[in-house]
């Protein structure tokens, strides 16, 4: 891929951190109906997915919001009123991003087996009270799935089911700054248990301790079940590039020895296809290869468009429509690896929750070109190239404005990436310290060796 889609993968994996840093200057009546009309033209003109727009009626969606953005009277209001507007599109790339989030959080984060979701980190001055592993029942009395349907997944932008889930629960606890928010949560001994939190983590810098704070290396490798080489790969930021190419080449010689390969992706939410080339060219057999999809973003021609408006040519109506899209052809990628040095064990890749962008990618390649064999879950759905539209005041639009068409028509952003074999995480395996998709990945690879 060339380097503008290269940083804008970067970018985007940098858009789903949860940093959140006070903002307190609220854009102008004239400046938010601006951004909202400038975000209306974009999508108009350059959204990937124009049957999309015609589903929501933007123009009239457009209309019911120029009141909404107008009467707001703080920042907090206005990032949310964007951001449910985004959300109409079901599109992960299709959002608003600032720098300085206006909102905040209290010192706990969730993750969720289903539609369990449970502590998966919490301040140490009050992980006595609310201990990791707790199930979290309600949100403000208010049961916790019917919290995250009417006031966090209105304002979650994602095309599949599972990642407006599963992003809905990241985003679970955030809301107004300096906002309380009441837990009844079950412990794992099964007491419950009502706890009250404020929302200013973030506004006091994060210094609370945290039990986990879990930051995972972008790259681990290690030799698991005897002779498996087991590669994790926790993240593909640009800036990882280097250490990953590092940390992977150094331990060539011993995953050569391996009768198997077994690559995690889960938890990799993407970043730059960089990071992963290397990795791909050890893998693949080809000398040549690329991405298994067709790629495409809208096409104008304005003498077109208002011939099409009184022709009876399908062609020019589409043009009238604004519905032609273009095919965007990119170059192959060189395998320059001698074969004698290639990894041709047979392979498994995990994926599963949060695995998104760049990663899917790598996911698709791997897929496509029946190199590895896929267990777990499916990803995100997030794939495609998006536009940054600047608006006033630390505020950008995201807009998808390439998509992914597969070879039989069907579009990965439907679905996710779609696994050879599914296996659910067990949550009951998990609070024993198990971790039964990768036990179902070594099975696998056990009877392709």
């Amino acid at each position: 891929m060339n380097s503008n889609i290269l940083k804008y993968t970067f970018v985007v994996c940098l858009l789903l951190s949860n940093e959140v840093l006070a903002q307190n200057t609220l854009p102008s009546r004239e400046q938010r109906t601006y951004s909202l009309s400038k975000i209306w033209k974009e999508l108009h003109y350059n959204f990937a997915f124009p049957h999309k727009l015609q589903e929501v009626n933007i123009d009239s969606l457009y209309t019911a919001y120029l009141p909404k953005v107008a009467e707001v009277e703080s920042t907090y209001e206005y990032y949310r009123i964007l951001s449910s507007f985004m959300a109409n599109f079901d599109e992960a790339h299709t959002r608003i991003y600032t720098s300085k989030r206006p909102d905040d959080m209290p010192p706990i984060k969730a993750i969720n087996f289903g539609e369990k979701i449970i502590v998966s980190d919490i301040s140490q001055n009050i992980v006595d009270q609310i201990p990791v592993n707790s199930e979290i029942l309600k949100i403000d009395d208010i049961p916790v799935l019917a919290y995250i349907k009417d006031s966090v997944s209105p304002f979650i932008s994602a095309a599949t089911p599972q990642w407006k889930f599963d992003k809905s629960v990241i985003e679970l606890f955030y809301g107004k700054p300096q906002s309380k928010v009441n837990l009844t949560v079950k412990k794992p001994n099964g007491h419950l248990v009502k706890v009250s939190m404020v929302r200013n983590y973030y506004m006091n810098n994060a210094k609370e301790v945290m039990v986990v704070n879990k930051n995972l290396s972008p790259i681990n490798i290690e030799i698991i079940d005897g002779d498996i080489g087991y590669i994790q790969l926790a993240s593909f930021l640009g800036g990882y590039v280097d250490s990953i190419n590092s940390v992977f080449e150094s331990n060539l010689p011993k995953l050569r020895r391996c009768k198997g390969l077994i690559i995690d992706l889960r938890g990799n939410r993407g970043g730059s296809d960089q990071a992963w080339e290397r990795i791909a060219y050890h893998l693949i057999s080809q000398s040549e290869f690329g991405l298994p999809v067709k790629c495409f973003s809208r096409m104008h021609i304005a003498s077109y468009k208002n011939w099409g408006s009184n022709s009876t040519n399908p062609q020019l109506k589409e043009y009238y429509r604004g519905t032609v899209m273009e095919e965007i052809n990119h170059s192959l990628y060189v395998n320059t690896i001698d074969d004698t040095l290639k990894l041709h064990q047979p392979l498994v890749i995990i994926s599963g929750q949060h695995v998104a962008s760049a990663a899917e990618d790598f996911l698709l390649l791997m897929k496509g070109l029946g190199r590895a064999k896929v267990i777990g879950e499916p990803s995100v759905g997030c794939v495609g190239e998006p536009m940054f539209v600047l608006l006033p005041d630390d505020f950008e639009a995201m807009i998808c404005v390439k998509k992914y068409v597969n070879s039989d028509g069907t579009q990965p952003n439907d679905t996710g990436i779609v696994p050879d074999i599914k296996v659910i995480r067990d949550y009951d395996e998990y609070l024993k310290g198990n971790d039964n998709v990768l036990e179902s990945s070594v099975a696998e690879l056990r009877r392709l060796i």
